[in-house]
């Protein structure tokens, strides 16, 4: 298995095998076939005609009503042979030409489902600076506000805002997944990405409105339930020491022991996310079979893809532990 299959197979892409060049190769080799038949059809029509212009009697006759027909049912004169041998080779040209067609056309809108599965992983590790910069000024605000200061109940105040930032990290979440999806498939629309084929390989019209909100919805729904569960497991929930200014995207507990708890609280949540985001679908598509659809071994893999950069992406090398920083709140971050 050469690393492309790995890749490919983590965007859920399986490429199909027929070789589009060979297919075009074999069109010409069939293509030469029908011209040399149409050649040797031309030669025997010059010698068939000699045969009745230079001689006289009732076998060249005969030879004429044999060459010309008509032939028995379902036959084909003599005459007409090499026409129907050129025809049929060429036809068999025409189909492979076809053939390599829709086999590029299809290898490229998958090429295009791979490249919006990775840029929806980028995306997705990327969208912690984004989210950090949200949460630190959507509470600034939060907290400014006078109706929030009329809540004197500590505990209240941060279920307050906990559901507001979800609420809008969601939103932004899923809604510039959306968008980037909608740009990279009108790019490769435009690109001269065969519309009908894409829609028949991605399973939906990529370009759909009802489509479109109703992955709009998924995204947002899984995203809520990201946000609970990291709220709710330790290292990444708003009680821990170890959260930072701009969020838990970046996780600041020191050593091996803040990676892997960092890691496996992203992963439950993430496996939250998809199965929220599966039972969301189910419900607006109307199957019904959301609730019996755990992630998968190719979606685990992506989440791994996702989610071991998250943990490397500020801090490579230094852990830090910043006590100073312990009386902020902070934000869940992404699926």
């Amino acid at each position: 298995m050469t690393p492309e299959d790995v890749l490919l197979w983590v965007a859920g892409v399986r490429m199909p095998k027929a070789d589009s060049q060979g297919a075009r190769t074999m069109a010409g080799y069939y293509r030469s076939i029908a011209d040399a038949v149409d050649r040797s059809g031309t030669a025997m029509e010059k010698v068939a005609g000699q045969v009745k212009s230079h001689n006289d009697g009732d076998g060249p006759a005969a030879f004429q009503r044999y060459w010309d027909g008509p032939a028995p049912t379902g036959a084909v004169p003599p005459s007409a042979c090499p026409a129907a041998v050129s025809g049929y080779a060429r036809e068999v040209a025409e189909q492979l030409e076809r053939f390599a067609k829709v086999n590029d056309e299809i290898r490229a809108a998958l090429w295009v489902l791979a490249i919006q599965m990775y840029a929806n992983i980028i995306f997705t590790i990327c969208y912690g600076w984004l989210t950090g910069a949200l949460e630190a000024r959507l509470l600034m605000l939060v907290g400014q506000a006078r109706w929030y200061g009329r809540i004197r109940n500590g505990l209240v105040q941060l279920l307050v805002k906990r559901v507001i930032y979800a609420l809008a990290d969601s939103v932004a979440y899923a809604g510039g997944q959306q968008a980037l999806q909608l740009g990279i498939y009108g790019t490769s629309l435009a690109a001269g990405v065969d519309h009908e084929t894409l829609t028949k390989t991605a399973g939906y019209d990529p370009l759909s409105v009802r489509a479109n909100a109703v992955q709009l919805a998924d995204g947002f729904a899984g995203n809520l339930a990201y946000d609970a569960v990291a709220d709710a497991l330790p290292g990444l929930n708003p009680a821990s020491r170890y959260r930072q200014t701009f969020g838990r995207y970046f996780l600041r507990r020191p050593g091996v022991a803040g990676a892997v708890g960092g890691l496996t609280t992203r992963l439950a949540a993430s496996n939250t996310y998809t199965y929220a985001s599966n039972v969301t679908d189910s419900y607006l598509e109307g199957d019904g079979d959301g609730w019996t659809k755990p992630p998968t071994l190719r979606q685990e893999a992506a989440k791994l893809f996702i989610h071991v950069p998250r943990i490397f992406v500020k801090y490579p090398l230094r852990w830090k532990n910043r006590p100073d920083v312990g009386a902020r709140t902070a934000g869940p971050g992404t699926p």
